[in-house]
């Protein structure tokens, strides 16, 4: 695969996630903002809100699954590299190439259980116990949002490849340097 689509999948893969991630930020203040008036209502007027349990369960799927395509594309994931950094340029591609083949297998069956389970919850007509809130829109944007972590994934693995190809080519620069969608 020619590195600029390889480059045009990741721009795309970049600007989408980054949006997705200003969802999850924006449910997580939300989550926050509700738990803390839980508590207040808990505490002081001794009147817990009904919903909190429900709604920070469904929050945290949408959370994890729109902001972790942001971290994946970013390459923020936490890494020990005490090992990595003394082997050479090309063994570190070969070891870049593996690790994410590895988790592409993996993420492309995490996706593909992801819809399907998605598609059980419409067809049940799953909902949460108190509120009676279906539970399939949240696991279809929660797949949704798993298949921009596959494509980072991917981007990571063809880019690893073509550093195992090409050992002379200089490592490519780290994402935040190339960052055109956050300005």
């Amino acid at each position: 695969m020619s590195s600029t689509i390889v480059d045009l999948i990741g721009r795309w893969n970049g600007q989408v996630t980054w949006w997705l991630a200003r969802i999850a930020s924006f449910v997580l203040a939300l989550v926050a903002v509700v738990t803390f008036c839980d508590v207040i209502a808990r505490y002081v007027f001794n009147s817990p809100f009904s919903f909190t349990v429900e709604g920070t369960e469904l929050a945290m799927g949408l959370i994890v699954f729109l902001s972790v395509g942001f971290t994946t594309h970013e390459d923020g994931h936490i890494s020990v590299d005490i090992v990595t950094l003394r082997l050479s340029e090309w063994t570190r591609a070969l070891v870049g190439l593996i690790t994410n083949a590895v988790a592409l297998a993996f993420l492309v069956i995490m996706v593909w259980r992801l819809w399907l389970r998605a598609d059980v919850l419409l067809t049940k007509g799953d909902t949460t116990q108190i509120l009676l809130v279906p539970i399939w829109p949240v696991a279809f944007v929660m797949a949704a949002g798993s298949v921009f972590f596959l494509t980072g994934v991917f981007v990571h693995l063809t880019r690893a490849a073509g550093r195992l190809m090409n050992p002379q080519a200089p490592p490519p620069p780290p994402p935040a340097a190339q960052r055109p969608y956050s300005e």
